[in-house]
């Protein structure tokens, strides 16, 4: 039997309410939570974003670029939400936040092998030049108002550790785990790190501060919160080593 018109009709709106909404995410480069690998996106909080993101009915189409520039096309309307972004007062006002972070960051200071300096309290650091991501909120103010040492700001992790590498800054600011993983991908060796952190706090996928977004953060944190119980979460953790 040939379907009528009217069934035709109801099955073109049932399958066209089921397509998924687009939706452009920002970020950085920043292994192993999100980088790009033979071609493809890979890492723990790419995947779990993808995943969560397809479940609440968006296709996300995602793009890498410096991080200033990604902030840039968020505030400008370029991009709907940025991969990793720490929060602070003045991003509040800019972006909707979930109520519920991806991780949290912990920056330690990375150091060549064979200059090891020492780091205990803030005024060790009198006089050193630190590397630092340019457009980052590192969560320390006693840092970043520090008027005896230079910050000097680097496009991206991996120019920064290669800077350190060459000399020409003495400590880089980085995520423990993020410097871990592009020392590795790098092939360098005499770079390790101290221990204690210089700064830290919870990083988001958040989104564009637009009206349509706000429900679509507050879902997400709940699809969040239930995925960080299941079995798949903790996979992609240990495939990443986080």
């Amino acid at each position: 039997m040939k379907p009528t018109a009217p069934l035709l009709l109801a099955l073109a709106l049932v399958t066209g309410g089921l397509r998924a909404e687009p939706i452009t995410v920002v970020t950085e480069p920043w292994p192993p939570y999100v980088f790009l690998q033979d071609g493809q996106l890979r890492g723990a909080h790419y995947e779990a974003s993808q995943q969560l993101l397809s479940g609440l009915g968006y296709q996300p189409e995602w793009r890498l670029m410096p991080w200033k520039r990604a902030q840039h096309d968020v505030l400008a309307g370029h991009a709907d939400a940025i991969l990793d972004i720490g929060i602070n007062p003045e991003r509040q006002t800019q972006y909707h936040y979930p109520d519920e972070p991806l991780s949290t960051s912990e920056s330690v200071l990375f150091y060549r092998s064979s200059q090891p300096f020492p780091f205990t309290k803030l005024d060790d650091l009198r006089g050193r030049r630190i590397g630092v991501s340019a457009g980052y909120s590192y969560g320390n103010q006693a840092f970043l108002e520090a008027d005896y040492l230079s910050r000097e700001p680097c496009p991206s992790i991996e120019a920064c550790l290669l800077m350190l590498e060459r000399g020409r800054i003495d400590m880089a600011l980085i995520n423990r785990s993020v410097g871990r993983y592009t020392l590795k991908l790098l092939g360098i060796s005499d770079i390790t790190h101290h221990t204690e952190p210089l700064s830290g706090g919870p990083v988001y996928l958040a989104f564009a501060r637009r009206p349509e977004l706000a429900d679509l953060a507050d879902r997400f944190a709940d699809a969040l919160r239930t995925f960080k119980q299941t079995a798949n979460y903790q996979q992609i953790l240990r495939t990443y080593g986080v």
